[in-house]
């Protein structure tokens, strides 16, 4: 049987991604038509977007009817991605008039779930290559939300719809910080994350957003804006989250989970602003009740509930998120059991307001399934996250981090000895997690060590280096007998040998084919020092090249006199 293509196939040298995003885009671009696309109109109630709809769909489907021969030879032009993008400039045009009618409030305006998720599609087809659209979008998204409560102060209407308006553009602009604006600051988890948000929140519009009493629409005009927008702002960050994700294919195993920890992170964080808007919504809707110059808000049980719920998923989150932060195979149980809560709370609300379907609002949808999804898919589908939680006790090496809030953690597991798993990248030292960091060159007590890692040690950089200090934080796995005692590095003596005649010359290292690590980097002072710990752990032949290096920090250095390595000790007896 020939392995060779036939040349009539509709998906002849289409890579299967492409094929599944354009189906994606063909079901939503189809599902958009029934759906209310403003206050007054559905999709298929418009001659224009039924129109529009379907050159946007013939635009999607003619390349692949050309490769199937339904075409004629010389329509080659219709595979061209320009081709695409003019069939889908007309839905676009049609959108944004739209949009505009909403800010002119005319004809009865609104942003309805069949437009927002119609965008969505086009935007998928489309699959810009750049995170310009991405930028665009989120900035027009986050500057239409915050023009939402000005609008509600304008017109004039109660103290509660304002303060209720300006807690939905705080959520709004929340989201978007926590996707978005990381992504774009080089965070492959954020992207992940804000691509699953975009997807569960378009699921959510085509099964909840359609019912003829309870339509989803938002506007300027009314309280709310943004968040039926999430899958368009998702859709233009699909293309550059998959190269990122296909570029990590061939990434070491305690990399991939590492990225798959982080992805938990940002799902706890954003449970946590959720939740807080949830909780302050009820806030405001018990003080309007108890406010005899506000009428329309009754006293009931719905928003007590949302009150007490909303702040325990608070407090879960937050423990979770910081459990992971602190020890990522150690707390992947709490994780995924605070998830478990967190859906048991979320569906309280959804039962509460009576209307487990079409009633609920999008945020109490995202806290009681999406994001609790979205945590308990990352610390249980991937197989390298399985590894790092069913690991057996390994000698490795301590890796330092330090970094921005959230993103720089090490996470490490075992018992007596452990290998510690980087979140994030390295950089100057800046607040850890919790917005709060201790002052560089702090002085701590000396204390004799027990076990044989420090704990939150300030490491001396190497001369020439970007900052003054580095430090590095690492989280000890220990058994019940031992204990942890914060070790200041730079009073660790070095280990006392006589200084030698001359300079050891190294025996050469034979490069190792599809090796990660060269023999000059392990040997390069400039080297950054969590480069230094990953090259002893992944590549041990270069263990003396590391403790010749002039900037290799102590407690790496005590670590690599503690293995027993003739070749080690030999190149550590060269250190002046």
């Amino acid at each position: 049987m020939s392995d060779v293509v036939h040349p009539r196939s509709p998906f002849a040298e289409v890579p299967p991604r492409d094929v599944v995003r354009d189906v994606v885009a063909v079901v939503a671009l189809l599902l958009a038509l029934p759906l209310p696309w403003n206050v007054l109109d559905r999709g298929s109630d418009l001659l224009w977007v039924v129109l529009t709809t379907g050159i946007a769909v013939l635009a999607v489907c003619a390349p692949y009817a050309r490769r199937a021969g339904v075409l004629p030879e010389g329509w080659r032009g219709v595979a061209e991605p320009r081709a695409r993008l003019v069939g889908l400039a007309p839905y676009a045009l049609v959108v944004l008039l739209h949009l505009v009618l909403d800010l002119l409030s005319v004809n009865g305006g609104g942003v309805g779930a069949g437009l927002a998720l119609g965008l969505a599609g086009a935007v998928l087809a489309a699959a810009l290559p750049t995170t310009r659209g991405l930028l665009a979008s989120a900035v027009v998204v986050a500057v239409v939300a915050v023009a939402t409560p000005v609008t509600s102060v304008v017109e004039g209407q109660p103290w509660p719809m304002v303060v209720g308006a300006a807690l939905a553009a705080l959520l709004v602009l929340g989201i978007l910080w926590l996707t978005v604006w990381s992504f774009l600051h080089d965070d492959d988890a954020a992207g992940i994350v804000l691509v699953a948000v975009g997807a569960a929140v378009a699921l959510e519009l085509a099964l909840l957003g359609g019912s003829s009493q309870h339509g989803w629409v938002e506007s300027l005009h009314g309280n709310r804006y943004g968040l039926l927008l999430l899958p368009v702002v998702a859709a233009f960050a699909v293309p550059p989250v998959l190269r990122q994700v296909a570029a990590s294919a061939g990434e070491p195993a305690g990399t991939n989970a590492a990225r798959w920890v982080r992805v938990a992170v940002r799902a706890f964080e954003l449970m946590i602003v959720v939740a807080g808007f949830v909780t302050l919504v009820a806030v405001v809707r018990l003080v309007a009740a108890a406010s005899a110059d506000v009428p329309g808000f009754g006293f009931g049980v719905e928003p007590v509930l949302r009150l007490i719920v909303g702040a325990l998923v608070v407090v879960v989150a937050f423990l979770a998120r910081r459990a992971l932060l602190r020890d990522a195979r150690a707390a992947h149980a709490t994780a995924v059991g605070a998830a478990c809560i967190v859906i048991v709370l979320g569906l309280v609300i959804l039962v509460a307001r009576a209307g487990i379907g079409t009633r609920s609002h999008v945020e109490e949808l995202l806290l009681a399934l999406a994001l609790p999804a979205i945590v308990l898919g990352a610390l249980l589908l991937p197989s390298s996250v399985r590894e790092l939680v069913d690991a057996e006790e390994t000698d490795a090496a301590p890796v330092g981090s330090a970094d921005g809030p959230g993103d720089e953690v090490a996470a490490a597991h075992g018992s007596g000895s452990f290998s510690a798993v980087p979140l994030g990248r390295v950089a100057a030292p800046a607040p850890d997690a919790a917005g709060v960091h201790e002052p560089a060159g702090q002085e701590t007590a000396v204390h004799e060590p027990v076990v044989q890692a420090p704990v939150q040690a300030p490491v001396q950089a190497p001369a020439g280096d970007a900052g003054s200090r580095w430090r590095g934080t690492w989280a000890v796995g220990t058994d019940a007998t031992q204990q942890m005692a914060p070790v200041e590095a730079s009073a660790q003596p070095q280990a006392s040998v006589p200084e030698p005649a001359h300079t050891q010359v190294l025996p050469p290292v034979a490069d190792v084919p599809g090796a990660r690590w060269t023999p000059e980097q392990a040997l390069d002072p400039s080297t950054p020092l969590a480069d230094l710990a990953q090259i002893v752990q992944e590549a041990p032949h270069l263990r003396p090249h590391v403790a010749a290096n002039p900037a290799t920090y102590p407690a790496l250095l005590d670590w690599l006199g503690a293995l027993g390595d003739p070749a080690v000790d030999a190149a550590l007896r060269t250190r002046r």
